[in-house]
């Protein structure tokens, strides 16, 4: 019986992650098929219509009449701009096959590789190690910003709102759906209505899953960085009110580092590579928004929604580096007043030891190996909203007459 039991595991974990990379891939095959979300800037912007050939008729020769017009008010037919044979509103055309959908799927399969590896094979003893003391330190007695209430209460609503945006981009697999009309390709038509209608729920279940893998990268990573918040909240206090002594608060501080440089290892690499895909995402959208001359409601509609869903699990993560970066700069202050106005019955030269060994420690959360400071983030945002300032003030982008 044991034995048995411990075959089915194993079948299960060979199983189960054999359909979830089945699934991943043909969601991948499927996105450059059928060009999903139609990023296309330069063709999915404009209204698609299609040309029909008029076929002449064969006059009745033995009743007719007689009509004359005078030639002085016949003038010849203008030409569009445009030219017709050139085919760049081609529906079945699916184009940057490699910027669009390989490499961002790329990206997202070697992350779910890293997630394999991270979740069910690597051990994580400095992250049980990091839980366990802010569990410990946050106790009920506690004042209420670092209470283990308050953790759990915040740990939970890290996952209600991650399924959340699991299901709003379900939503915005419908909406887009809603906009277009269900659009097919010619290379479906092969395969008939069922088996469009198959292909296209398998998708969604993979569309599911891939968006999961997403959320389960993106939801570590924040929550390890709210460890880490209320793990530092916890050393400021007790620093602040003289609770506890140099020596205990140096040991703090280096598994503080630890828990760091675990944040900035495997999880950081692995957000970093979502990032990647949401920032594309996010930024074809809104240039598409922009851009867009489809005047249908419906069009607009999925237009506004489709940056707003990927920016802001874009957005999470950053403010949760920035907030661990803005809070440890806090202990370089604390240790700094310590410094100045001492420390219980410690010595000056304890005070400059502590001093000089926060200042030598390296206290930052880190994505693409960069340091997020809140002041890089509120610069990027300020830049990018004069760029669209200019962009909108010059027509270079929407129409003229844009309320923008």
């Amino acid at each position: 019986m044991v034995n048995s039991g411990r075959r089915s595991w194993r079948l299960l974990n060979i199983v189960y992650p054999s359909i979830i990379v089945l699934l991943l891939i043909y969601t991948y095959i499927y996105e450059m098929v059928a060009c999903q979300w139609k990023l296309n800037v330069q063709v999915d912007t404009h209204v698609q219509t299609t040309l029909t050939t008029i076929q002449p008729t064969t006059p009745n020769i033995t009743n007719f009449t007689t009509t004359s017009f005078p030639f002085s008010i016949i003038k010849p037919a203008k030409l569009l701009a445009q030219n017709i044979s050139k085919a760049d509103f081609d529906s079945s055309a699916c184009e940057h096959l490699i910027t669009t959908y390989i490499v961002p799927n790329f990206l997202h399969f070697v992350a779910y590789i890293m997630g394999i590896f991270y979740f069910r094979i690597q051990e994580n003893e400095q992250l049980y190690a990091l839980m366990e003391k802010v569990f410990l330190q946050a106790t009920p007695q506690q004042n209420r910003n670092a209470s283990q209430q308050k953790m759990i209460w915040k740990l939970r609503g890290f996952l209600v709102c991650g399924a959340v945006w699991v299901l709003s981009t379900m939503v915005l697999q419908g909406v887009y759906i809603w906009a277009f009309n269900f659009p097919q390709l010619e290379i479906f038509q092969t395969v008939g209505q069922g088996g469009y209608w198959t292909m296209f729920a398998i998708e969604l279940y993979g569309r599911m899953v891939m968006n999961a893998v997403i959320l389960a990268v993106v939801v570590n990573y924040v929550t390890q960085c709210e460890m880490i918040l209320f793990f530092v909240r916890g050393i400021c206090l007790r620093l602040q009110e003289k609770s506890t002594e140099i020596r205990i608060a140096m040991k703090d501080i280096l598994l503080l580092r630890l828990s760091l440089n675990a944040l900035n290892g495997i999880i950081s690499k692995m957000t970093s590579l979502t990032l990647v895909i949401l920032a594309e995402l996010s930024i074809i959208g809104i240039s598409i928004l922009a851009l867009n001359r489809n005047v249908e409601v419906k069009v607009w509609a999925y237009r506004g929604i489709f940056p707003i869903v990927w920016a802001l699990m874009l957005g999470f993560p950053l403010f949760q580096a920035a907030r661990v970066n803005a809070i440890c700069k806090r202990l370089i202050k604390i240790a700094l007043e310590m410094r100045v106005f001492g420390y219980k019955n410690s010595s000056q030269i304890e005070l400059d030891s502590f001093l000089n060994y926060i200042g030598h420690t390296t206290l930052k959360a880190k994505l693409f190996h960069i340091p997020v400071q809140p002041s890089y983030l509120i610069a990027l945002l300020v830049l990018t909203a004069f760029v669209f300032l200019i962009l909108f003030q010059t027509s270079s982008i929407g129409t003229s007459n844009m309320i923008f």
